[in-house]
């Protein structure tokens, strides 16, 4: 989940050519649209930190988290370098990865937060 139209089509495809189910959104709104439709617990939620209309990654996670009934894996991106983003992250569960986000780092993020070996795809993200 991202506020950039190119950054969730490239991270969507990224996540599909690694084998993962991806199902995209680019605002809280927009995530609550699709929430609905998903029927199974997702294997993890890859959101920004920082959200259109005011909206937060967290806000997204817990939204994704209520919605499953389950406590979903989650890795928020940032550019936020500030500590208390590791702090509030790592409050809710999650993940962080400072952005610009390399591959191998978010391979091996999403890899672990999802319980897999390194490489190993399939799943929803």
């Amino acid at each position: 989940m991202d506020d950039e139209p190119f950054i969730v089509e490239g991270l969507s495809l990224l996540l599909k050519g690694w084998g993962y189910e991806v199902v995209a959104a680019q605002s809280i709104d927009e995530l609550a649209q699709r929430l609905p439709a998903i029927r199974e617990v997702p294997g993890l939620v890859l959101a920004d930190h920082f959200l259109p209309q005011g909206g937060s990654g967290i806000e997204a996670v817990e939204m994704v988290r209520r919605h499953a009934g389950a406590p979903v894996p989650a890795i928020i991106l940032t550019g936020d370098t500030a500590p208390e983003r590791l702090a509030e992250a790592s409050a809710r569960g999650c993940g962080l990865l400072h952005k610009p986000v390399q591959v191998a780092p978010l391979r091996d993020a999403v890899d672990k937060a999802m319980g897999k070996g390194a490489g190993q795809g399939q799943g929803q993200a």
